[in-house]
């Protein structure tokens, strides 16, 4: 009878610690790419991630570094197991198990070089020399698209990193560089929300919005195409629409579009530019 006994608490502590690891399991966390303050980034993403989570029954978390780069390194490390970029298009990063699953449904975005609306500035030409503000070394649009067009034109500027996207801006609105290399969607909301009025001096060709993506080593494909799911669904569901215009209102984006279903291919011109400029990772 004991020896019974002691077997069915022994099957029973199996199926506790089992269930346990199940859960710990499902916790998974989602990097976002700097472009704004971490704070006002956890404010629009904390809402989405939460409905993610119930919609798709894993736990997402937030995760950040304080600026771009570490939070691309700890992406890099692994510590993130889902996220919301586009640092992982080159060549070694794309071996490590990222795919793209979703996107937001925008016509895109391009990088700008822009400065303050007063300015005596009137084309590229004119930064020969000047400090010129950038996210930091791994924007896509905000640096590597823009100096790439300044370097075709033989023009040299001295690059001030800010950290991301609203960090540059800021120390072009403060004036302490002439102009800044950014993400044009993301400078639009800043300038309605903080109420700075810029001129744009170079525009590039539009590339695919940030990825959703995951890493197929440490994710199990049913729960990527839950999560996958639950951000293309979100736009159709009451609960999930309200959280998106809310998230619109916050930042001052021109509308709340949702997420689409994508692919690696969808990004192809990432890694032909990757390719191509070899530029340094």
């Amino acid at each position: 009878m004991q020896k019974t006994l002691r077997c069915w608490i022994f099957f029973l502590g199996a199926l506790l610690l089992s269930g346990v690891a199940q859960a710990q399991s499902s916790v998974y966390y989602f990097s976002v790419l700097n472009q704004r303050s971490p704070s006002l980034t956890a404010q629009y993403w904390n809402p989405i991630l939460a409905y993610i989570s119930k919609k798709a029954d894993v736990d997402l978390k937030l995760k950040m570094g304080k600026t771009a780069p570490e939070t691309t390194a700890l992406t890099v490390r692994g510590e993130a197991q889902f996220a919301y970029t586009n640092h992982l298009f080159t060549p070694t990063r794309m071996k490590l198990g990222w795919h793209v699953i979703a996107r937001p449904d925008t016509d895109g975005i391009r990088g700008q070089l822009v400065v303050k609306e007063e300015s005596a500035l009137r084309d590229v030409d004119a930064l020969q020399g000047l400090a010129v503000a950038f996210p930091s070394a791994e924007a896509f649009v905000g640096f590597q698209v823009p100096m790439h067009a300044l370097l075709q034109k033989n023009i040299r500027v001295i690059p001030i990193f800010s950290g991301n996207q609203e960090g540059a801006i800021g120390l072009l609105k403060s004036g302490r560089v002439m102009a800044a290399g950014v993400n044009e969607d993301v400078i639009e909301a800043y300038g309605k929300r903080e109420s700075f009025r810029y001129r744009v001096l170079w525009s590039s060709e539009s590339y695919k919005d940030l990825a959703i993506m995951a890493n197929s080593n440490f994710v199990p494909a049913a729960t990527i195409h839950a999560v996958r799911q639950a951000f293309v669904e979100m736009r159709n569901d009451s609960e999930g629409k309200k959280i998106l215009v809310q998230g619109a209102e916050l930042l001052k984006l021109t509308q709340a579009d949702g997420f689409l279903a994508a692919s690696d291919g969808d990004y192809e011109s990432y890694r032909k530019f990757h390719r191509e400029q070899r530029l340094k990772e």
